[in-house]
């Protein structure tokens, strides 16, 4: 099940770094109604704008670009069909850009709906282009172009020009859209310059080797909407509906179910609709989600067939409940999916902005009670690894990091240090004053109870109240943006390359709505962060990344948690899929873009379901593709542009 309320540490701009357009996207109209199946604007309808400044004929002398990169889609994918699956929350908004918009899921349908200027390449990181069909940098690495196809169009049919890039950047540092870390990296950049309808100049105030693909990896929206509203009219404005965009997917609002159900149509009228490089991508037609709150509930639907794919996020389920009948006879596949996708961090974060926790003591003490060997193995089933690293399983990890296991006479000393070294009459520890140590703690998944009841019952051994509250997502969203907590268990995801100055930046600390949860500050890592963002080689940037993962284990603003370097899936025996399952730094969101309804296989599948003795082809539970690819192909993963 996907939880929406997960958090994602960048905007769409830094999932550009990660992944190739395959013809992802959409929109709807302003009106908020789908539109019928519109014809395509035809080519001549383009500006007239003259070969040299951008229009129809660009020779592109002297500006880079790349039409000759490898395809990743498999082009034996069929388009035609719904996919479904559920959701445990609905979205706080549906808007892409500012306050609560940057959840997991609103970064899933933004790629859908919205395409960027250029992309990266998922095995070269080479830039590819989207919009633009050309791009150069100056000298100094601090100035940008793009060259946009003339080609390119929004759902609505309008083209698309420079006037809609710089209006996107003017709505990303408006403060109205009380999105702290937008406004402050859009700042970065001076206000874009329309060199021609298709050619835009920007320049960058200093010097950072992410910015170019920082801007050229903005979701364009259209200035025609844009310019009607400021950012705080777009928040009101846009709440639960989104602007046209430019891409292959559009929010289907007739369907729409506020706090219920949503879909995305595939556009029959996309501007790139027969780019070769995308044939066998972004398959389905209709792209279903349904809001169920209840996981169990969730599993049971996706059983009987009401869902195509089901998450499994609980091990217990798949070491004991993932073999039943259908999943024997093949009629459902089960795998587990290995890939070089950068993991995220989970755990308990510490407010240290106020007491008890802006004590390292008390930040330690809590962490050193986490039994994490406790639940790795008896609930987890030895699925899991446990977290020792902000950038766990990857080479930005720091091989020195202290490793904290739980150790419950550690913690004792550590809270008598901290002058909790007495017990009250019901037995929890006070200090001198006679302050308890006592928190609340909310979640928002019911199956979360079951792991946080063991942590609940391991403080109240050494005298430590915990209660433990259910939430809805979007409730505990909203009181983690605004720091209203002292302990929160978070998930976050990864990054390909990381982004510390998001994370944990001085000043990132106080304002709210930032990634920044625990209120991190640290003169060496502001410092780390400057040389970081100006660094343009690699082997330098891993080893600031390392120092500042060590300078955060040592400071403890988590109780880190435990991770998978896979997905596990269980999914109807009606889809065909690459080879490879995922792209190499992805996860279960590739399907969207690579994964088809094979006609063979549903008519196969729809005759088993109706005779008892049929069987299909179960297939390899584990699917080690990308973690052999450079041993079986003879390559390696290869950093090329930056």
């Amino acid at each position: 099940m996907l939880v929406v309320s997960k958090y994602v540490r960048v905007s769409a701009a830094m999932l550009a770094l990660a992944t190739i357009t395959i013809g992802c996207g959409g929109g709807s109209n302003q009106g908020g109604q789908t539109t019928a199946r519109r014809a395509k604007v035809p080519i001549e309808a383009t500006l007239n704008v003259p070969a040299e400044q951008g229009g129809p004929g660009f020779k592109g002398e002297g500006w880079q670009s790349n039409e000759n990169y490898e395809p990743t889609t498999d082009p034996r994918g069929v388009v035609g069909g719904q996919f479904s699956m559920a959701l445990y929350e609905f979205p706080a908004t549906l808007r892409t850009q500012g306050k609560d918009s940057n959840t997991e899921f609103m970064n899933l349908v933004e790629g859908m709906v919205y395409e960027s200027l250029i992309g990266t390449h998922p095995l070269t990181l080479e830039f590819v282009p989207n919009l633009a069909t050309h791009w150069k940098i100056s000298e100094d690495k601090q100035t940008f172009w793009y060259r946009i196809n003339p080609n390119a169009r929004f759902a609505d049919g309008g083209l698309i020009t420079t006037e809609d890039v710089i209006s996107t950047w003017k709505l990303l540092v408006d403060p109205g859209i009380l999105a702290p870390y937008s406004n402050f990296l859009w700042g970065k950049f001076d206000e874009p310059v329309a060199e021609s309808p298709y050619i835009v100049r920007v320049h960058s105030k200093e010097l950072n080797w992410k910015f170019f693909l920082y801007f050229g990896g903005m979701s364009i929206l259209p200035a025609k909407y844009l310019k009607q509203v400021d950012g705080t009219k777009y928040l009101e404005e846009y709440q639960f509906k989104m602007m046209p965009g430019s891409g292959l997917y559009e929010l289907d609002t007739s369907s729409l179910v506020n706090g219920q159900s949503l879909m995305l149509q595939r556009r029959s009228d996309y501007w790139d609709i027969d780019n070769p490089k995308a044939k066998g991508g972004s398959n389905f037609e209709q792209i279903k989600y349904t809001v169920v709150r209840d996981e169990r509930l969730n599993f049971e639907k996706f059983k009987k067939g009401e869902f195509d794919m089901y998450i499994v996020g609980r091990a217990q389920w798949w070491k004991q409940e993932c073999d039943f009948d259908n999943v024997k006879r093949g009629l459902i596949q089960k795998r587990k999916v290995y890939t070089d996708n950068p993991q995220g961090i989970s755990g308990l974060v510490f407010n240290m902005r106020k007491p008890p926790f802006n004590d390292i003591r008390m930040r330690q003490a809590f962490t050193y009670m986490l039994n994490r060997e406790k639940l790795i193995k008896e609930l987890f089933y030895n699925e899991y690894l446990m977290i020792d690293s902000y950038y766990p399983g990857s080479m930005y990890e720091n091989p020195n990091n202290p490793k904290y296991r739980y150790d419950p006479d550690k913690a004792v000393a550590l809270l008598t240090e901290c002058g909790y070294s007495k017990r009250n009459n019901e037995g929890w520890l006070v200090n001198g004053k006679g302050e308890m140590l006592s928190f609340e703690l909310s979640y928002d998944q019911p199956s979360f109870e079951r792991i946080l009841t063991v942590y609940q019952e391991d403080l109240k051994k050494v005298g430590i109240k915990l209660d433990l509250k259910q939430a809805t997502a979007a409730t505990m969203f909203k009181m983690v943006s605004e720091h209203k907590f002292l302990i929160h268990w978070q998930s976050w995801g990864g990054l390909l390359f990381p982004n510390p100055e998001n994370d944990v930046s001085s000043w990132t600390a106080d304002p709210e709505n930032t990634a920044n949860l625990a209120g991190v500050k640290d003169p060496r890592i502001d410092e780390l962060i400057k040389e970081y963002n100006v660094c343009f080689d690699q082997s330098r940037r891993i080893a600031i990344i390392q120092e500042i993962d060590g300078i955060m284990m040592k400071m403890q603003p988590f109780a880190l948690g435990w991770y998978g370097p896979y997905n596990r899936i269980l999914y109807w025996n009606k889809l065909g899929h690459p080879e490879f399952y995922f792209s190499r730094t992805g996860d279960w969101r590739s399907v969207i873009g690579y994964w088809w309804i094979d006609p063979a296989k549903e008519k196969k599948l729809e005759k088993a379901r109706n005779n008892t003795s049929d069987t299909l082809d179960v297939g390899d539970t584990d699917v080690m593709y990308w973690p052999e690819y450079d041993k079986t192909h003879g390559k390696s993963f290869q950093i090329k542009g930056l």
